[in-house]
């Protein structure tokens, strides 16, 4: 099911005073933001609670979201970047970082395994961008606006990203 940017207006002008009509938006968004927040977690169970968070926020707040703003799936994107990062956050300040097993869910390879590790080594605002562009497939403008940021900012943090992602890469082969 696709949902075109007129009906989606109409669902959450409808969620704001009636909660089933947020079902509809959660069933669309659900697959896009749980492999959003396993690539940004490492974690089935700590995506699963990032997006339980994201979509229990935006309901919430579903009263506040402007629709001359940005887009709906990018505001959901940036709430659950920030339960993420807040997540981060409050791990290193506990010390307690740890490898999480992946997921039976999705399929990785052991290629891809080293790659969401050297990921997972960047700093947050590379991690974002790298796992919003070419995990998630959204345009350099959507990127720009999920994470409130100009679309050269985007870029060179792409760049960057992926320049210090292939010297990682290429260590890791020697």
């Amino acid at each position: 099911m696709d949902l075109c940017l007129e009906n989606e207006a109409q669902l959450i002008e409808k969620a704001r005073s009636d909660p089933n009509a947020f079902i509809t938006l959660y069933e669309y968004y659900l697959p896009h933001l749980y492999r959003y927040s396993y690539y940004r977690t490492k974690s089935r169970q700590d995506a699963e609670d990032v997006v339980s968070q994201t979509f229990l926020n935006a309901m919430e707040n579903i009263a506040g979201f402007k629709q001359k703003g940005i887009p709906f799936g990018h505001w959901l994107y940036r709430i659950a970047g920030n339960i993420i990062y807040r997540s981060y956050k409050r791990m290193n300040r506990e010390n307690s970082l740890q490898e999480h097993p992946h997921s039976a869910d999705i399929e990785i390879v052991p290629e891809q395994m080293d790659l969401l590790k050297f990921l997972h080594e960047l700093p947050e605002a590379q991690q974002q961008v790298l796992t919003l562009r070419y995990i998630q497939d959204l345009s350099i403008q959507d990127v720009a606006g999920v994470i409130n940021r100009s679309e050269g900012a985007v870029k060179q943090l792409a760049l960057r990203g992926l320049r210090a992602l292939r010297e990682r890469m290429d260590g890791h082969e020697r």
